[in-house]
């Protein structure tokens, strides 16, 4: 190639690049002229929903100390909005705080337990549709309560409300097995998916939410207001119809393999209770065809430490040790099998995904399981619980020194 002719292609080559670079900031916007929305509510309403936006003040990220001590004032300021649609509270934001709302750092979807009665399928589309939210926050229903309550409550420990409900909840299924953490993504696949319920975990608020917005809730050393996550809803599609107790929540998480961490009681030789704690749980579930007829496997293995004793039982026998692996495994499948026949009784809901499983282990089996008995399947289907409990270790005594005091 000539000389001319490779600085013509040369000058054809960069006119075609250059649209491309100007055109790659068409949409920029600066960040003085966004609203951060950390929390969204979305409640029932007569004519619509009522939509709430909890927006971080700039300021407040300056300081990191929680409360915002001093002068600073509180770190969030929250917005309500009755509309008709749930796009529409954007629209009505931006014209009243001059600032466009952006949801890509949206840490929490809160939804009044009367609107997840009601259904919440069509009001997640706009989350799901718009590109800005990543869709990984956390979803969760106000128990007793509504989502805009929920929203206004002042956290002391940490600086954004949003932000520690969502660090909370992170944190609290990971050492307890009274919740569960569900990002919007999955309880929407839940929805979509075959012979599965999706499930939230509840958040319910103590004390009067108007002593909770004020700036005092974040200076008492006793708040008069607080949050905390208690029990789990259950849905049947996008509707809700009932909650399930501590107890069931845990046998919930045992059967769908969601425990990290969990803690309880287990009665020694003389009735006074160990606690025993699984610090690391693994639960295969399995479809087995007998007579053609689907059967579910529940095999749970957990590896235990003894955390806490006020028996007097010696740990450094080893049938003592047995006794208490084998009482431990007694309580594993007690919990497992209560949440299923609970769940079954009052909701008659596959929550657990059972009927995923045999749809994946057999798709014409599911489709003659629901053509025989459509959602009264749960009822005869049979149920198989396992449990194996290692203890590992007892801690750096093996007596409590209890005994060892003199009258």
């Amino acid at each position: 190639m000539s000389p001319k002719n490779r600085k013509t292609v040369s000058r054809l080559l960069l006119a075609l690049l250059l649209p491309m670079l100007l055109g790659g900031c068409w949409e920029r916007q600066e960040l003085n002229e966004m609203a951060f929305v950390l929390g969204m509510g979305l409640d029932k309403a007569e004519s619509g929903y009522k939509v709430t936006l909890q927006v971080v003040i700039p300021s407040a990220i300056a300081s990191q100390t929680a409360g915002g001590a001093g002068g600073a004032g509180v770190p969030v300021v929250v917005s309500s909005f009755t509309v008709p649609t749930i796009y529409e509270a954007q629209r009505k934001y931006s014209l009243d705080s001059a600032r466009a709302s952006y949801y890509g750092h949206i840490r929490i979807l809160v939804i009044g337990e009367e609107l997840a009665r009601a259904g919440i399928g069509k009001v997640l589309d706009m989350l799901k549709r718009s590109r800005e939210p990543r869709n990984d926050f956390y979803a969760m229903v106000a128990k007793g309560t509504t989502a805009e309550d929920v929203l206004k409550v002042l956290t002391p420990l940490e600086k954004l409300p949003a932000s520690k409900l969502y660090n909370s909840l992170d944190k609290s299924y990971k050492a307890s097995a009274k919740t569960v953490a569900v990002p919007l993504n999955q309880f929407i696949e839940d929805l979509l998916y075959e012979g599965k319920n999706p499930v939230l975990t509840g958040v319910k608020m103590s004390g009067n939410v108007s002593e909770g917005e004020k700036k005092s809730n974040l200076e008492d050393s006793s708040p008069p207001v607080s949050l905390r996550y208690s029990n789990i809803a259950v849905f049947r599609k996008d509707k809700m119809i009932g909650w399930l107790s501590d107890n069931e929540t845990i046998g919930y998480n045992y059967v769908t393999n969601n425990v990290v961490k969990s803690s309880g009681p287990v009665a020694g030789d003389d009735g006074r209770p160990i606690v025993i704690e699984a610090l690391q749980t693994d639960t295969k579930r399995k479809v087995k065809f007998i007579d053609g007829e689907p059967h579910i496997y529940i095999d749970v293995k957990a590896l235990c430490n003894v955390e806490e004793v006020m028996s007097n039982d010696n740990l450094e026998a080893e049938s003592v040790i047995k006794e208490l692996e084998r009482k431990s495994e007694e309580k594993i499948i007690f919990r497992m099998k209560t949440a299923v026949e609970q769940i079954n009784e009052r909701y008659n809901v596959d929550s657990m995904g059972f009927g995923q499983l045999i749809y994946r282990a057999n798709p014409q089996a599911w489709a003659r399981l629901q053509r025989e008995k459509g959602d009264n399947y749960l009822k005869s289907l049979p149920v198989h619980y396992k449990a194996s409990v290692t203890i590992n270790r007892i801690g750096i005594t093996d007596k409590s020194f209890l005994q060892d005091i003199k009258e």
